[in-house]
């Protein structure tokens, strides 16, 4: 009996703090403007728990202001973060566009305050002209001195960063080891961008079978540099350097150099939401291989050239990439590699979307493959490059959400 009236008790508290949470909510949502964030990286439950006066929305045909959040590396290793605020319904054509950049150093919660702190920034204009612009207010920090700190770069704008990493994985008869090692250095400034990199990637696997023990490796060994030189908003030249080994490739040693031109349809100061870079460069490599490859050779001088076309579009009903790149030899016009990416996210109908990425590549260009035959083993588990003549890749999918199109709350609990 006591129970009984307990859960009474408790049913009648719940459903009256139910009712006033209700009402509250109803007020918030009529009274606020809908947001759609469209943001890959973006912690978007933390922004539901920090940015209280708006409705969050499912889907951008609902929303008053939709924001697109995207992001490019600077020069500093940092992130520059560009916030397109996008008004439809009563606010059709009031759109915004806010950028900001974070230093490499900054955590996690650091980068996403200071997103949360930008985003509220933007929606002011957006929620002063409604209902809740009444409860809205601005502070103002005010600094200790009026004059500018002067900061000087003692690096000069560069930038240098290692990196190692490994992992080891096993069981009875099976162990994987992997160790990677790379060295980067960069200046970046708006008239230049100078990169040099150094990258090594060793693995070793062992079989243990009941009638043999099977150990293979693969190394290879990466270095390059990119210089570039900008000449406006739509040109810029410069060139690349590299060398390259591969127990894989066949390849001892590869040296090559490369000159470039590239030019932008648009303007490399909008870059974050739409280019369409047009790349030619043309070089020259030294090849020594390993074993003597199919075309009788251990050593090799090619003169190639390559082209490649690169398309990105970031707009309001989703986002587009797409390139198509092509490389041939000069001294045979039939040693080729062609190939195609395609992939985005397209909202096609409300809660209706589509996601596809894929690449498909033509190979006509193996002038490392060795002369001898590999064994079934080495085949099998991808020890040595084979002859092959294509390969692609697809992914695919679509998502259809009803319902609700309000999903303010945040409940983490029993989350996996």
């Amino acid at each position: 009996m006591l129970f009984s009236l307990l859960l009474i008790s408790i049913s009648i508290i719940s459903v009256s703090q139910e009712t006033t949470n209700i009402s509250d909510t109803d007020a918030v949502r009529k009274n606020s403007i809908n947001l759609f964030i469209d943001c890959n990286h973006c912690d978007i439950k933390h922004f539901k728990t920090e940015i209280t006066f708006v409705n969050f929305v499912r889907d951008r045909k609902e929303s008053d202001v939709q924001i697109i959040i995207t992001e490019m590396r600077t020069g500093s290793g940092g992130t520059e973060y560009t916030i397109n605020f996008y008004g439809h319904n009563k606010f059709e054509g009031f759109d915004d566009t806010l950028k900001f950049s974070l230093p490499a150093n900054y955590t996690s919660d650091e980068e996403r305050t200071a997103q949360i702190n930008m985003i509220k920034l933007g929606l002011v204009s957006y929620v002063a002209k409604t209902p809740m612009g009444k409860k809205i207010s601005v502070v103002y920090e005010d600094p200790k001195s009026n004059k500018e700190e002067i900061v000087e770069d003692k690096w000069k704008s560069w930038v240098f960063k290692t990196n190692v990493s490994g992992y080891i994985s096993g069981e009875d008869m099976y162990t994987n080891s992997n160790l990677r090692s790379s060295i980067d250095v960069s200046k970046v400034t708006p008239d230049i961008k100078m990169e040099f990199g150094y990258h090594n990637s060793y693995s070793e696997s062992i079989y243990r079978l009941s009638f043999d023990t099977i150990i293979t490796y693969k190394n290879s060994n990466y270095g390059d540099v990119l210089i570039v030189k900008s000449i406006n908003e739509h040109w810029s030249y410069g060139g690349f350097a590299n060398i390259y080994s591969s127990s894989y490739s066949n390849i001892e040693l590869m040296e090559g150099i490369a000159p470039a031109l590239e030019y932008n349809l648009f303007k490399y100061s909008e870059a974050t939401t739409k280019q369409l870079r047009f790349l030619y460069r043309t070089g020259f490599k030294h090849n020594d291989y390993i074993d003597t490859t199919i075309y009788n050779k251990t050593t090799e001088d090619l003169f190639y050239q390559n082209l490649s076309i690169n398309f990105s579009y970031v707009k309001q009903w989703g986002s587009i990439d797409a390139s198509i790149y092509g490389t041939n030899y000069f001294h045979d016009f039939s040693k080729y590699n062609i190939g195609i990416f395609l992939g985005g996210s397209v909202r096609l109908i409300k809660g209706l979307s589509l996601r596809l990425y894929g690449n498909y590549t033509e190979s006509r260009d193996q002038l490392s493959l060795r002369k001898e035959a590999s064994s079934t083993e080495e085949i099998l588990l991808r020890q040595k490059e084979v002859a092959k003549n294509y390969n692609y890749m697809l992914s695919f999918g679509l998502s259809y959400t009803f319902g609700s199109i309000y999903n303010n709350v945040v409940n983490p609990r029993f989350n996996n």
